[in-house]
């Protein structure tokens, strides 16, 4: 049997990575085998490419790092995440396609159907089910700050993280796969959340 492909995905300070312990919780009680990884950097030049891509000092063109985090997704489904969908194991990706659409197309602004189209050139599996954790912009941010030194991504200004959003906000109001948890929430609160829509697709 074929395994799942679950995706978490988010602005910077959205929670995802603290909420992935929901998620592993859930999987554990389940008996679901399940790999865990995160984009960019899951692959086998994947933390060559996310060094390069996080770099603050690193100036790149928003086509270039388009095409590098394709470059590096491709290296990522072809040795981790499709290996396992095909042995049965579930894979749990902290990000995935939905982010290149949201920060190079949202926030940087270039066609996303070049990005949908160069993802079906290049054979990309699309997740089974999404988490889409959400908060206002400025809550995240401040977030982002509080919890280490702010990356190239994260050091961008307001507006591009407020474009960023509202892709993933669109991508969400157009496809039954993605579940929005509202993460400016007490943790208790979004852990709910997480669990119930987590609960519902496994019970589906």
């Amino acid at each position: 049997m074929q395994g799942k492909f679950i995706t978490l995905e988010g602005i910077e300070g959205s929670g995802k990575s603290t909420n992935l312990k929901v998620v592993k919780t859930i999987f554990d009680q389940n008996k679901i085998d399940y790999v865990i990884t995160r984009e960019p950097g899951g692959g086998p030049l994947g933390p060559h490419l996310r060094k390069l891509l996080l770099d603050k000092d690193q100036s790149i063109s928003p086509s270039v790092e388009m095409l590098l985090m394709m470059a590096d997704r491709k290296d990522h489904v072809d040795n981790l995440i499709k290996p396992n969908l095909d042995k049965g194991i579930w894979v749990i990706s902290d990000r995935y396609l939905d982010s290149t659409i949201a920060y190079q197309g949202g926030g940087r602004q270039l066609d996303i159907n070049l990005i949908t189209s160069l993802s079906a050139a290049l054979k990309l599996p699309s997740p089974d089910f999404t988490l889409l954790f959400d908060l206002p912009v400025d809550v995240a941010l401040q977030r982002a700050e509080e919890r280490s030194e702010l990356d190239r991504f994260e050091r961008e200004p307001k507006d591009f993280h407020s474009r960023i959003r509202d892709s993933y906000l669109e991508l969400a109001s157009n496809n039954h796969r993605i579940r929005t948890v509202d993460s400016s929430k007490d943790i208790e609160s979004v852990s709910m959340q997480v669990e119930k829509y987590l609960t519902d697709f496994l019970n589906a």
